[in-house]
């Protein structure tokens, strides 16, 4: 396995893990937040503002995604971090959560935030194991419940 930055072959993949993983909760891709419709731009919707997206991938499958989105010069999103069913608990994320930060942190960025939705409690309580704090005022997408904020 390894972790690495997207390309523009991934996109596919990376388009299908998202929308499988909103459909486990009962969410339709893209509805409810503009961030689906920019998978599809991989890599420039995140590189062109000094964001950056990274997959994990095993035998030529992506089976993990996250990105990291400027919004202001020192604040960055974290978005997309979504792990096949058969990765999840094995560390997968804690790496692409290290490698999105590292990103965040080479480019001089001091906060990271992040929206997610109140059926996704594992991703929730790894978010907090990793530091974020409930921080509502970050909600950006409708579909979503609780925001959150990581200061570096």
């Amino acid at each position: 396995m390894q972790i690495r930055v997207v390309t523009p072959s991934d996109v596919p993949q990376v388009v299908e893990l998202v929308r499988a993983t909103l459909g486990e909760f009962g969410i339709t891709f893209g509805e409810g937040s503009p961030t689906d419709e920019q998978l599809l731009a991989l890599p420039r919707s995140y590189t062109d503002d000094g964001g950056a997206f990274f997959v994990a991938e095993k035998d030529g499958a992506v089976i993990g995604t996250a990105g990291v989105a400027r919004i202001e010069p020192q604040l960055f999103e974290l978005r997309k971090m979504y792990l096949s069913p058969t990765t999840r608990g094995a560390g997968v994320g804690k790496q692409l959560l290290d490698a999105c930060l590292q990103h965040v942190r080479s480019t001089g960025g001091t906060r990271v935030v992040l929206d997610t939705t109140e059926q996704m409690k594992a991703a929730i309580a790894f978010y907090e194991r990793n530091g974020f704090v409930r921080d509502d005022t970050q909600r950006r997408a409708s579909r979503c419940s609780r925001g959150y904020r990581l200061d570096l």
